[in-house]
């Protein structure tokens, strides 16, 4: 194995566990520890990981903090700009013809402020508030399940949500998100609404992960997806440089 491979695959390792030992490392690659303590040097000059005696862990700053869920109508208020950058970069992904996944939140809504010249696009959407403004925009069909709604997120979840959702075949899924970090994946505060977004994620050919610059270095109570499913992660710009390099060493574009 080249070197450049096995260093992308230590950091990896790094991010996702928060520690390596340098002597399970050279046993692992079948080189001296010397070479694993080259490869560690390399990494801490580069993406700032920490080192050890005996290893290397990730620094605190790039640990994740925990949040919490805002209601819909607070979500709207913040970070417009990054928010609508990004609902941009997503709009243009988006073919005329297409059946595409809206999950819910106020970023995903963006998105259909940017959609032009849509002859026939198919819009299934787990939202309230997403279906109510794509049943406005010119072309566009709306499918949105039943089931039970989540005040907090204007969302629909439960089984028969569930089971609407999978008599569909989806071209993009676009996934706003509440909380994202390399250990953890991406991660929600309801159980309800993880099962109802991980069936669209099922179904969908490609998923975009949609996040502003705040959504990183964060957990919430559980996980929803790991971080490689996604074709993409559709930014603003504004993210921690530690996720534009595991996007390049995961095969995943940058947007």
């Amino acid at each position: 194995m080249l070197h450049v491979e096995r260093r992308k695959e230590i950091l990896n390792k790094i991010l996702k566990e928060g520690s390596v030992k340098a002597d399970a490392l050279a046993k692992k690659y079948e080189v001296g520890v010397p070479t694993i303590r080259r490869d560690l040097k390399y990494l801490a000059e580069e993406y700032g990981i920490e080192l050890t005696y005996g290893g290397a862990y990730a620094k605190e700053s790039l640990a994740s903090q925990t949040t919490v869920e805002m209601n819909i109508a607070q979500k709207k208020l913040q970070n417009l700009d990054e928010k609508r950058i990004i609902a941009q970069k997503a709009a243009r992904l988006i073919k005329d013809g297409d059946t595409i996944a809206l999950n819910s939140g106020s970023t995903v809504e963006l998105v259909l402020d940017y959609l032009e010249d849509m002859k026939s696009l198919n819009v299934i959407t787990l939202s309230l508030n997403v279906a109510l403004k794509a049943s406005t925009v010119k072309g566009v069909n709306v499918f949105m399940p039943g089931g039970r709604l989540r005040s907090i997120s204007g969302a629909f979840y439960g089984k028969d949500a569930d089971d609407f959702l999978r008599k569909f075949n989806i071209d993009k899924a676009f996934m706003g998100v509440l909380a994202v970090s390399i250990p953890k994946g991406v991660t929600h505060s309801s159980l309800e609404e993880i099962e109802v977004n991980q069936t669209l994620a099922e179904i969908s050919q490609k998923c975009y992960l949609m996040a502003d610059y705040t959504k990183f270095d964060k957990i919430s109570l559980a996980k929803m997806f790991d971080l490689n499913i996604f074709e993409a992660f559709v930014v603003d710009g504004k993210e921690p440089e530690i996720y534009r390099e595991y996007a390049r060493n995961n095969g995943i574009d940058i947007l």
